[in-house]
């Protein structure tokens, strides 16, 4: 089964939060990781981002001691990832239920399909 990286450069976006894990949580495919750097936050991010992530152990938080930006973060956050396929979710952005399932779906049939019929 393919994994995906679920990649969050966090920025003071601690109270929004929420809002994205809940929708990481309820999606219909189920093997992901989610990555989160923050990025030396000055709020309470890097606490809240803990409490609300404590018993889940597909996610897992890093932290920038200082800021570096989010392009730095960002590419951070592909170094921590042990997915097959990443992709990037702002910390205050929410995704549907099926948004992780159709893609690698589409992406199994395409690689491994080509396969069975000769390609690659």
């Amino acid at each position: 089964m393919i994994k995906v990286s679920i990649l969050i450069a966090n920025y003071n976006n601690g109270e929004y939060f929420v809002d994205c894990y809940n929708s990481l949580i309820n999606q219909t495919y189920y093997n992901w990781e989610a990555i989160i750097i923050d990025d030396g936050s000055t709020d309470d991010s890097v606490e809240t981002i803990k409490k609300i992530i404590s018993n889940d152990a597909r996610f897992k938080l890093y932290e920038n001691q200082i800021n570096e930006g989010r392009g730095a973060t960002k590419r951070k956050c592909v170094e921590y990832a042990v997915g097959e396929i990443c992709a990037y979710l702002d910390p205050d952005e929410a995704l549907y239920p099926e948004v992780l399932e159709k893609p690698v779906h589409r992406y199994t049939e395409n690689v491994f399909g080509a396969c069975r019929n000769g390609g690659f």
